[in-house]
């Protein structure tokens, strides 16, 4: 057996993955000890959502300027009012490629296809994006080793177009991974002995006789809260074991011992009861477009995906941003579901909703009493899984600051109004800065005149017919967001670090061609911190 002592488990994995990173001032002193930069990687996180919202809900009234609390109150917004000061609320882009310019193909499978490849869609019975997605894009440059991003979703697995938002390629899908338990396998894996042979560090040591990840560090970070430190530092110590301890009692999971050893499931004491809690136990058809829905079991699958699976997923997140396994995250969430959870009870998918008829058609009759309401409820819901996000990453620390100031986490949605089917003044909120580089704790509107809140509940009171729920103006191409959220988290125009800074992504930003390219190149310099 090789001799271990602490040296050596710090330089293993879970010295290396699990403490320092998120330890400001114990790292800060290695790392000037030892001459090495203490830079913590910036990162993207796109949380994405289907079907528009209610806008003049979810817009502040404050079109622009500095941002506080208060400026929150009224909007679905409002629960982020204690971070008010770390959001960047962007007013005024819009989203390619709109329903009948270009193409002509269903708007969803085009808001999906195009949204972030800022490309037409396949005329193929797929319809899939003819261009790589952006996370591709960036991934390639800044995840480690250049990885695929982290794409993750909840309720059933899909590769539909209507549900698919990551191309590897052109054509080529990237289907969001809705399995809690085969994420935190992957992650197990980094604090595996990655192989045979006898175990070279005391992390290795430890999980080949069977012990948990929290028994992995308790006794380690027990001891560093004894170490000379600052008071946050040992509340960022609490705040991961209690983050540790959340993930592993809900993703308790048989399957990840093989991922760490070669040892036997019970090794990490797993019980179909702990799966159980952390993942459906069935197969979910509500959300296949193309299939049934209603069944009491699938029901009550999808309600465990969204509930436990929705905060499983976002642990995950956190997990794998503080180990360095990924510097590109999505959380994708389906679009054709039946809310009944957590106090929603409807017996209309939301998609159906969001045209105000309860089903697929377009415009006549408002045909669900109290329709904007159980949007509302909808909208809501996401809102708080929003900021439960943001609060996550913020509660972490990093170096100087947390994990969320490291990170641009992007609430990204499919179209603005779902019953206009508008991709003009789309409600974005960015929270956390990327390690300074964008603005935070302020309202921009990067377009012309004076954003507006869209007409979202200008229809259906008292059983009227659907009129116009969309809005004008707020049209600058989203392509200009994305060029400056790769400039962000350190994207170069050649790809090499270093080089010059991004100036386009995609392949057209017209509203009406593809064959005019990028008319607009360019970041948007009232979102950037400190212009250069």
């Amino acid at each position: 057996m090789i001799p271990m002592n602490r040296r050596t488990f710090l330089k293993g994995v879970g010295g290396a993955c699990v403490a320092a990173p998120f330890l400001g001032s114990v790292h800060e002193q290695w790392a000037k000890a030892a001459g090495v930069p203490a830079a913590a990687p910036k990162r993207l996180v796109i949380f994405f959502t289907h079907n528009g919202c209610l806008t003049n809900r979810w817009f502040p009234t404050k079109t622009s300027g500095t941002l506080a609390a208060a400026d929150l109150t009224g909007s679905y917004l409002n629960v982020l009012g204690p971070l008010a000061n770390k959001l960047l609320i962007p007013r005024g882009f819009r989203s390619l490629n709109g329903y009948g310019q270009g193409q002509t193909i269903d708007p969803h499978d085009q808001a999906m296809g195009s949204k972030l490849t800022c490309a037409q869609i396949s005329s193929a019975s797929n319809r899939y994006a003819t261009a790589e997605s952006l996370d591709h894009t960036i991934a390639k440059q800044i995840n480690p080793n250049g990885g695929a991003p982290l794409v993750l979703g909840v309720g059933a697995a899909s590769t539909s177009i209507k549900e698919v938002l990551s191309f590897s390629g052109p054509t080529t899908a990237f289907p969001a991974n809705t399995n809690p338990q085969t994420v935190y396998t992957q992650l197990t894996g980094v604090l595996g002995t990655g192989g045979g042979g006898d175990p070279v560090t005391e992390a290795d040591w430890r999980v080949a006789r069977g012990q948990s990840v929290i028994d992995l560090v308790r006794a380690d970070l027990t001891d560093y809260q004894r170490l000379n430190m600052s008071t946050a530092d040992q509340g960022r110590i609490q705040n991961w074991l209690d983050l540790l301890r959340d993930t592993e009692v809900g993703v308790n999971n048989p399957t990840m011992a093989a991922a760490c050893t070669t040892g036997a499931a019970e090794m990490y004491g797993a019980t179909a009861a702990a799966v159980t809690a952390a993942s459906p136990t069935g197969k979910i058809t509500d959300g296949n477009v193309l299939g049934p829905r209603g069944t009491a079991e699938s029901d009550a699958n999808l309600a465990t995906s969204f509930t436990l699976g929705t905060d499983m997923m976002q642990n995950l997140m956190a997990l794998n941003m503080i180990c360095d396994q990924n510097r590109m995250l999505m959380l994708v969430f389906p679009g054709y579901i039946t809310f009944n959870w957590d106090g929603i009870n409807h017996t209309h998918e939301h998609h159906g909703l969001s045209h105000r008829t309860g089903d697929f058609t377009v415009g006549g009759a408002c045909g669900v009493d109290g329709v904007l309401d159980m949007i509302a409820q909808i909208d809501t819901w996401y809102t708080g899984k929003y900021a439960r996000l943001v609060n996550l990453f913020n509660s972490i620390g990093e170096g100087d600051g947390t994990l969320l100031d490291n990170t641009a986490t992007m609430w990204l949605p499919e179209l603005s109004d779902g019953g206009a089917h508008n991709l003009n003044n789309l409600p974005i909120v960015i929270a956390g800065s990327a390690g300074g580089y964008l603005k935070q704790g302020e309202i921009v509107n990067v377009d012309s005149g004076t954003p507006q809140a869209g007409n979202s509940e200008g229809s259906c009171q008292n059983g009227g017919n659907i009129g116009n729920t969309g809005s004008s103006g707020g049209n600058l191409p989203i392509n200009k967001l994305y060029v400056t959220l790769m400039n962000a988290v350190g994207c170069t125009e050649n790809g090499m670090p270093g080089g010059p800074k991004v100036t386009k992504f995609g392949v057209f930003d017209g509203m009406s061609s593809a064959t005019a390219g990028i008319s607009n190149p360019g970041e948007v310099a009232s979102l950037v911190a400190a212009p250069t």
